[in-house]
């Protein structure tokens, strides 16, 4: 798919390089192109996309998301990108069973035992009106409590969460906090739920679409679009920056050279990048801490095992499945999603496992997935800030350093992790750059 960008001849001299051909550089691109800046993107990988990776399922010809999927009817960016694009919206299957793993055993009935039942129904609701005080700005509830100096560990022994309720909500970290739940505050997965009714089920409610022909289809047409001059395969390893402008250097000695520079690779691999001189030591220190965002995704073909049905628990490994959706053949499509410390997708059965728990009717077919954690050129899944560190991720952290602008869906001032908030930073990062030229 990303040979679908054809690569011009390099502009020697840009008025701006970007760094990083994820949706935050597309958008900055596009942005910056219509104002009539000249532009170089240089992407490490030999597609675009960023952590947005759209490609066939197992070497066959299913299309599916490797990295982010879904948008929410709010994000008005990404819709119109989409809309601008000729990029249609898929809608996720219904949901039309429920299961949970818990006790030992999988159920259907409930998600907790009659025992158990009142004091999770009693957790859920604090969650629930714990998520929209959140949301409404509110740092502590009624009780007096913190919702955001909390890690979630903490914050379920807080609530006195039964082992039932730590199951649906470890599943639901997975696809929200997707960290060490020791050191990723609890405000992740609350926030998250904010985006719903407030309870933790309530996130697959707004997980309303998917784009056909994948995100990287979309960040190809965006950046496209722009006329930039794309270089693929080339990852920066040192940029120099002064009032002279922006020198950056390739791991394979290739040098670009620009007015100014707009840093779009994410926060975790920008620490890999040597400044010089350094960048101030709020952006160094806030390098250093990063994010720990580490989760798992995978996705399995599997028969016997019909559309719609949720699972969620267990605790470990695997924690949330869904099956998604019908392949061409015939079987069934789940994805799921753990996290990377407690789930290794090479280890022989381990995938086997994770669907036999959910699914013990299926049979597997194939299964695929994309380390994240371990890719150079992302060093982890979506934004976990580290609990007390925040400010690290913090916009105000990354205004413009001299000639250089920073954006990423890690640093985005609303709706961080996902696609939006990467076209909202890299929006922003635009209309910062314009400004310095005068051209706002």
């Amino acid at each position: 798919m990303a040979s679908r960008i054809a690569v011009v001849s390099i502009v020697s001299n840009p008025d701006i390089l970007i760094v990083g051909a994820g949706l935050a550089g597309a958008a900055a691109a596009e942005a910056l192109a219509a104002r009539g800046f000249t532009l170089t993107v240089l992407e490490a990988r030999d597609r675009v996309g960023g952590r947005g990776f759209s490609r066939p399922f197992a070497n066959g010809d299913e299309l599916l998301e490797f990295g982010g999927a879904w948008i929410r009817p709010w994000q008005t960016h990404v819709h119109d990108a989409c809309a601008r694009h000729g990029v249609g919206l898929r809608p996720r299957a219904s949901i039309t069973e429920r299961r949970w793993f818990r006790d030992g055993a999988l159920h259907k009935d409930a998600p907790a035992s009659p025992d158990d039942l009142a004091q999770h129904e009693r957790c859920v609701s604090r969650i629930a009106a714990d998520a929209v005080l959140l949301k409404k700005g509110e740092e502590h509830n009624e009780l007096g409590q913190s919702l955001t100096d909390i890690s979630f560990a903490d914050y379920l022994t807080r609530i006195g969460a039964p082992q039932a309720t730590r199951d649906l909500c470890s599943a639901w970290w997975t696809v929200s906090g997707n960290g060490d739940p020791a050191r990723v505050p609890a405000a992740e997965l609350l926030s998250t739920c904010g985006r719903g009714s407030g309870a933790p089920d309530s996130l697959i409610d707004v997980s309303a679409d998917t784009l056909v022909g994948g995100v990287t289809l979309l960040a190809e047409r965006m950046i496209a679009g722009s006329g930039a001059s794309v270089v693929r395969s080339s990852a920066v390893t040192r940029i120099a920056h002064g009032s002279g402008g922006v020198t950056a250097e390739a791991a394979d000695g290739r040098v670009w050279h620009a007015k100014r520079a707009l840093l779009a690779t994410g926060i975790n691999p920008l620490g890999a990048i040597a400044f010089s001189p350094p960048l101030p030591p709020t952006q160094t220190a806030a390098l250093a801490t990063g994010h720990i965002g580490a989760g798992v995704k995978i996705w399995a073909s599997a028969v016997g095992v019909p559309v719609g049905v949720l699972a969620t628990g267990g605790g470990d490994g695997i924690e949330w499945m869904l099956s998604e959706r019908l392949a061409k053949d015939g079987a069934t499509l789940l994805v799921g999603f753990g996290l990377a410390r407690s789930f290794d997708a090479q280890r022989p059965g381990a995938v086997d496992a994770a669907v036999s728990r959910f699914f013990p009717e299926a049979k597997l077919v194939a299964f695929d997935w994309h380390d994240w954690v371990h890719d150079p050129f992302a060093r982890g899944t979506w934004v976990a800030p580290v609990l007390g560190a925040e400010q690290a991720l913090a916009p105000a952290t990354w205004g413009m350093t001299g000639p250089l602008a920073f954006a990423s869906s890690d640093i985005a001032a609303k709706d961080a992790g996902y696609f939006e908030g990467a076209i909202i930073s890299g929006l922003k990062a635009a209309e910062e750059l314009s400004q310095f030229f005068g051209r706002d």
